[in-house]
């Protein structure tokens, strides 16, 4: 079965290849390139779905059976009121008070260094240095087995504990500042197949994987 990974992050796709070893993963599909999705919905599995259906609609006709796989993942920090959420990839961009579901929202991400140094100042405001966090990712898959549409959802979380010195060179997002529950290095100090053995998006993509291989 194919599955085409709609995300250009390489960090991500490279953790989904390896979950999805066996299956015909598709990535930087030449369709998918250039496309511009708003990000619109109000929770990781509404903008993971957003995202999914664009990219299977990009697929146009005569695509088979097959799934688009589109996630959408975030940090949410206890001590900043869950921030920066579903605004995680661009919350550099944006100020606590800019956050409201009739604010414009930029569409460009913000660099790693920017976000999290954005956390970590606000975490100073506050006059702490660390915080309880839970990284949380929602997979969609999109596509059509035997003349069938299917959509489905998955959710993973991983709790831990944001700090504010930035450690380790791996990993990407904010994997230099999560220290993930019962651990005492970060995600960043992590080797990429020790992370995905307890990852959020792993959890997600394994449901999904077991979705996959029941059809």
């Amino acid at each position: 079965m194919k599955i085409w990974i709609g995300s250009s992050n390489a960090g991500k796709t490279q953790e989904i290849q390896q979950i999805f070893s066996g299956f015909d993963t598709i990535a930087n599909f030449e369709g998918f390139r250039g496309l511009e999705v708003e990000e619109n919905g109000e929770s990781f599995e509404e903008n993971a779905l957003i995202k999914a259906r664009a990219f299977y609609r990009a697929l146009g006709e005569g695509r088979g059976d097959g799934f688009v796989l589109a996630d959408d993942s975030g940090l949410c920090v206890g001590a900043l009121a869950g921030r920066p959420g579903i605004y995680s990839a661009r919350y550099a961009y944006l100020s606590p008070a800019n956050i409201s579901k009739d604010s414009p929202k930029p569409i460009q991400n913000a660099s790693d260094k920017e976000n999290i140094a954005c956390v970590i100042k606000e975490l100073h405001q506050k006059s702490i240095h660390s915080s309880a966090a839970t990284f949380v990712a929602a997979i969609a898959l999109v596509g059509c087995v035997k003349g069938k549409y299917i959509e489905k959802l998955t959710r993973g979380e991983l709790e831990g504990l944001v700090v504010d010195t930035p450690r380790g060179q791996n990993g990407f997002g904010y994997d230099g500042i999560f220290v993930p529950l019962g651990f005492e290095r970060t995600l960043g100090e992590m080797e990429a197949f020790e992370k995905n053995q307890i990852s959020h998006r792993r959890k997600a993509l394994q449901e999904a994987k077991l979705f996959l291989q029941s059809l």
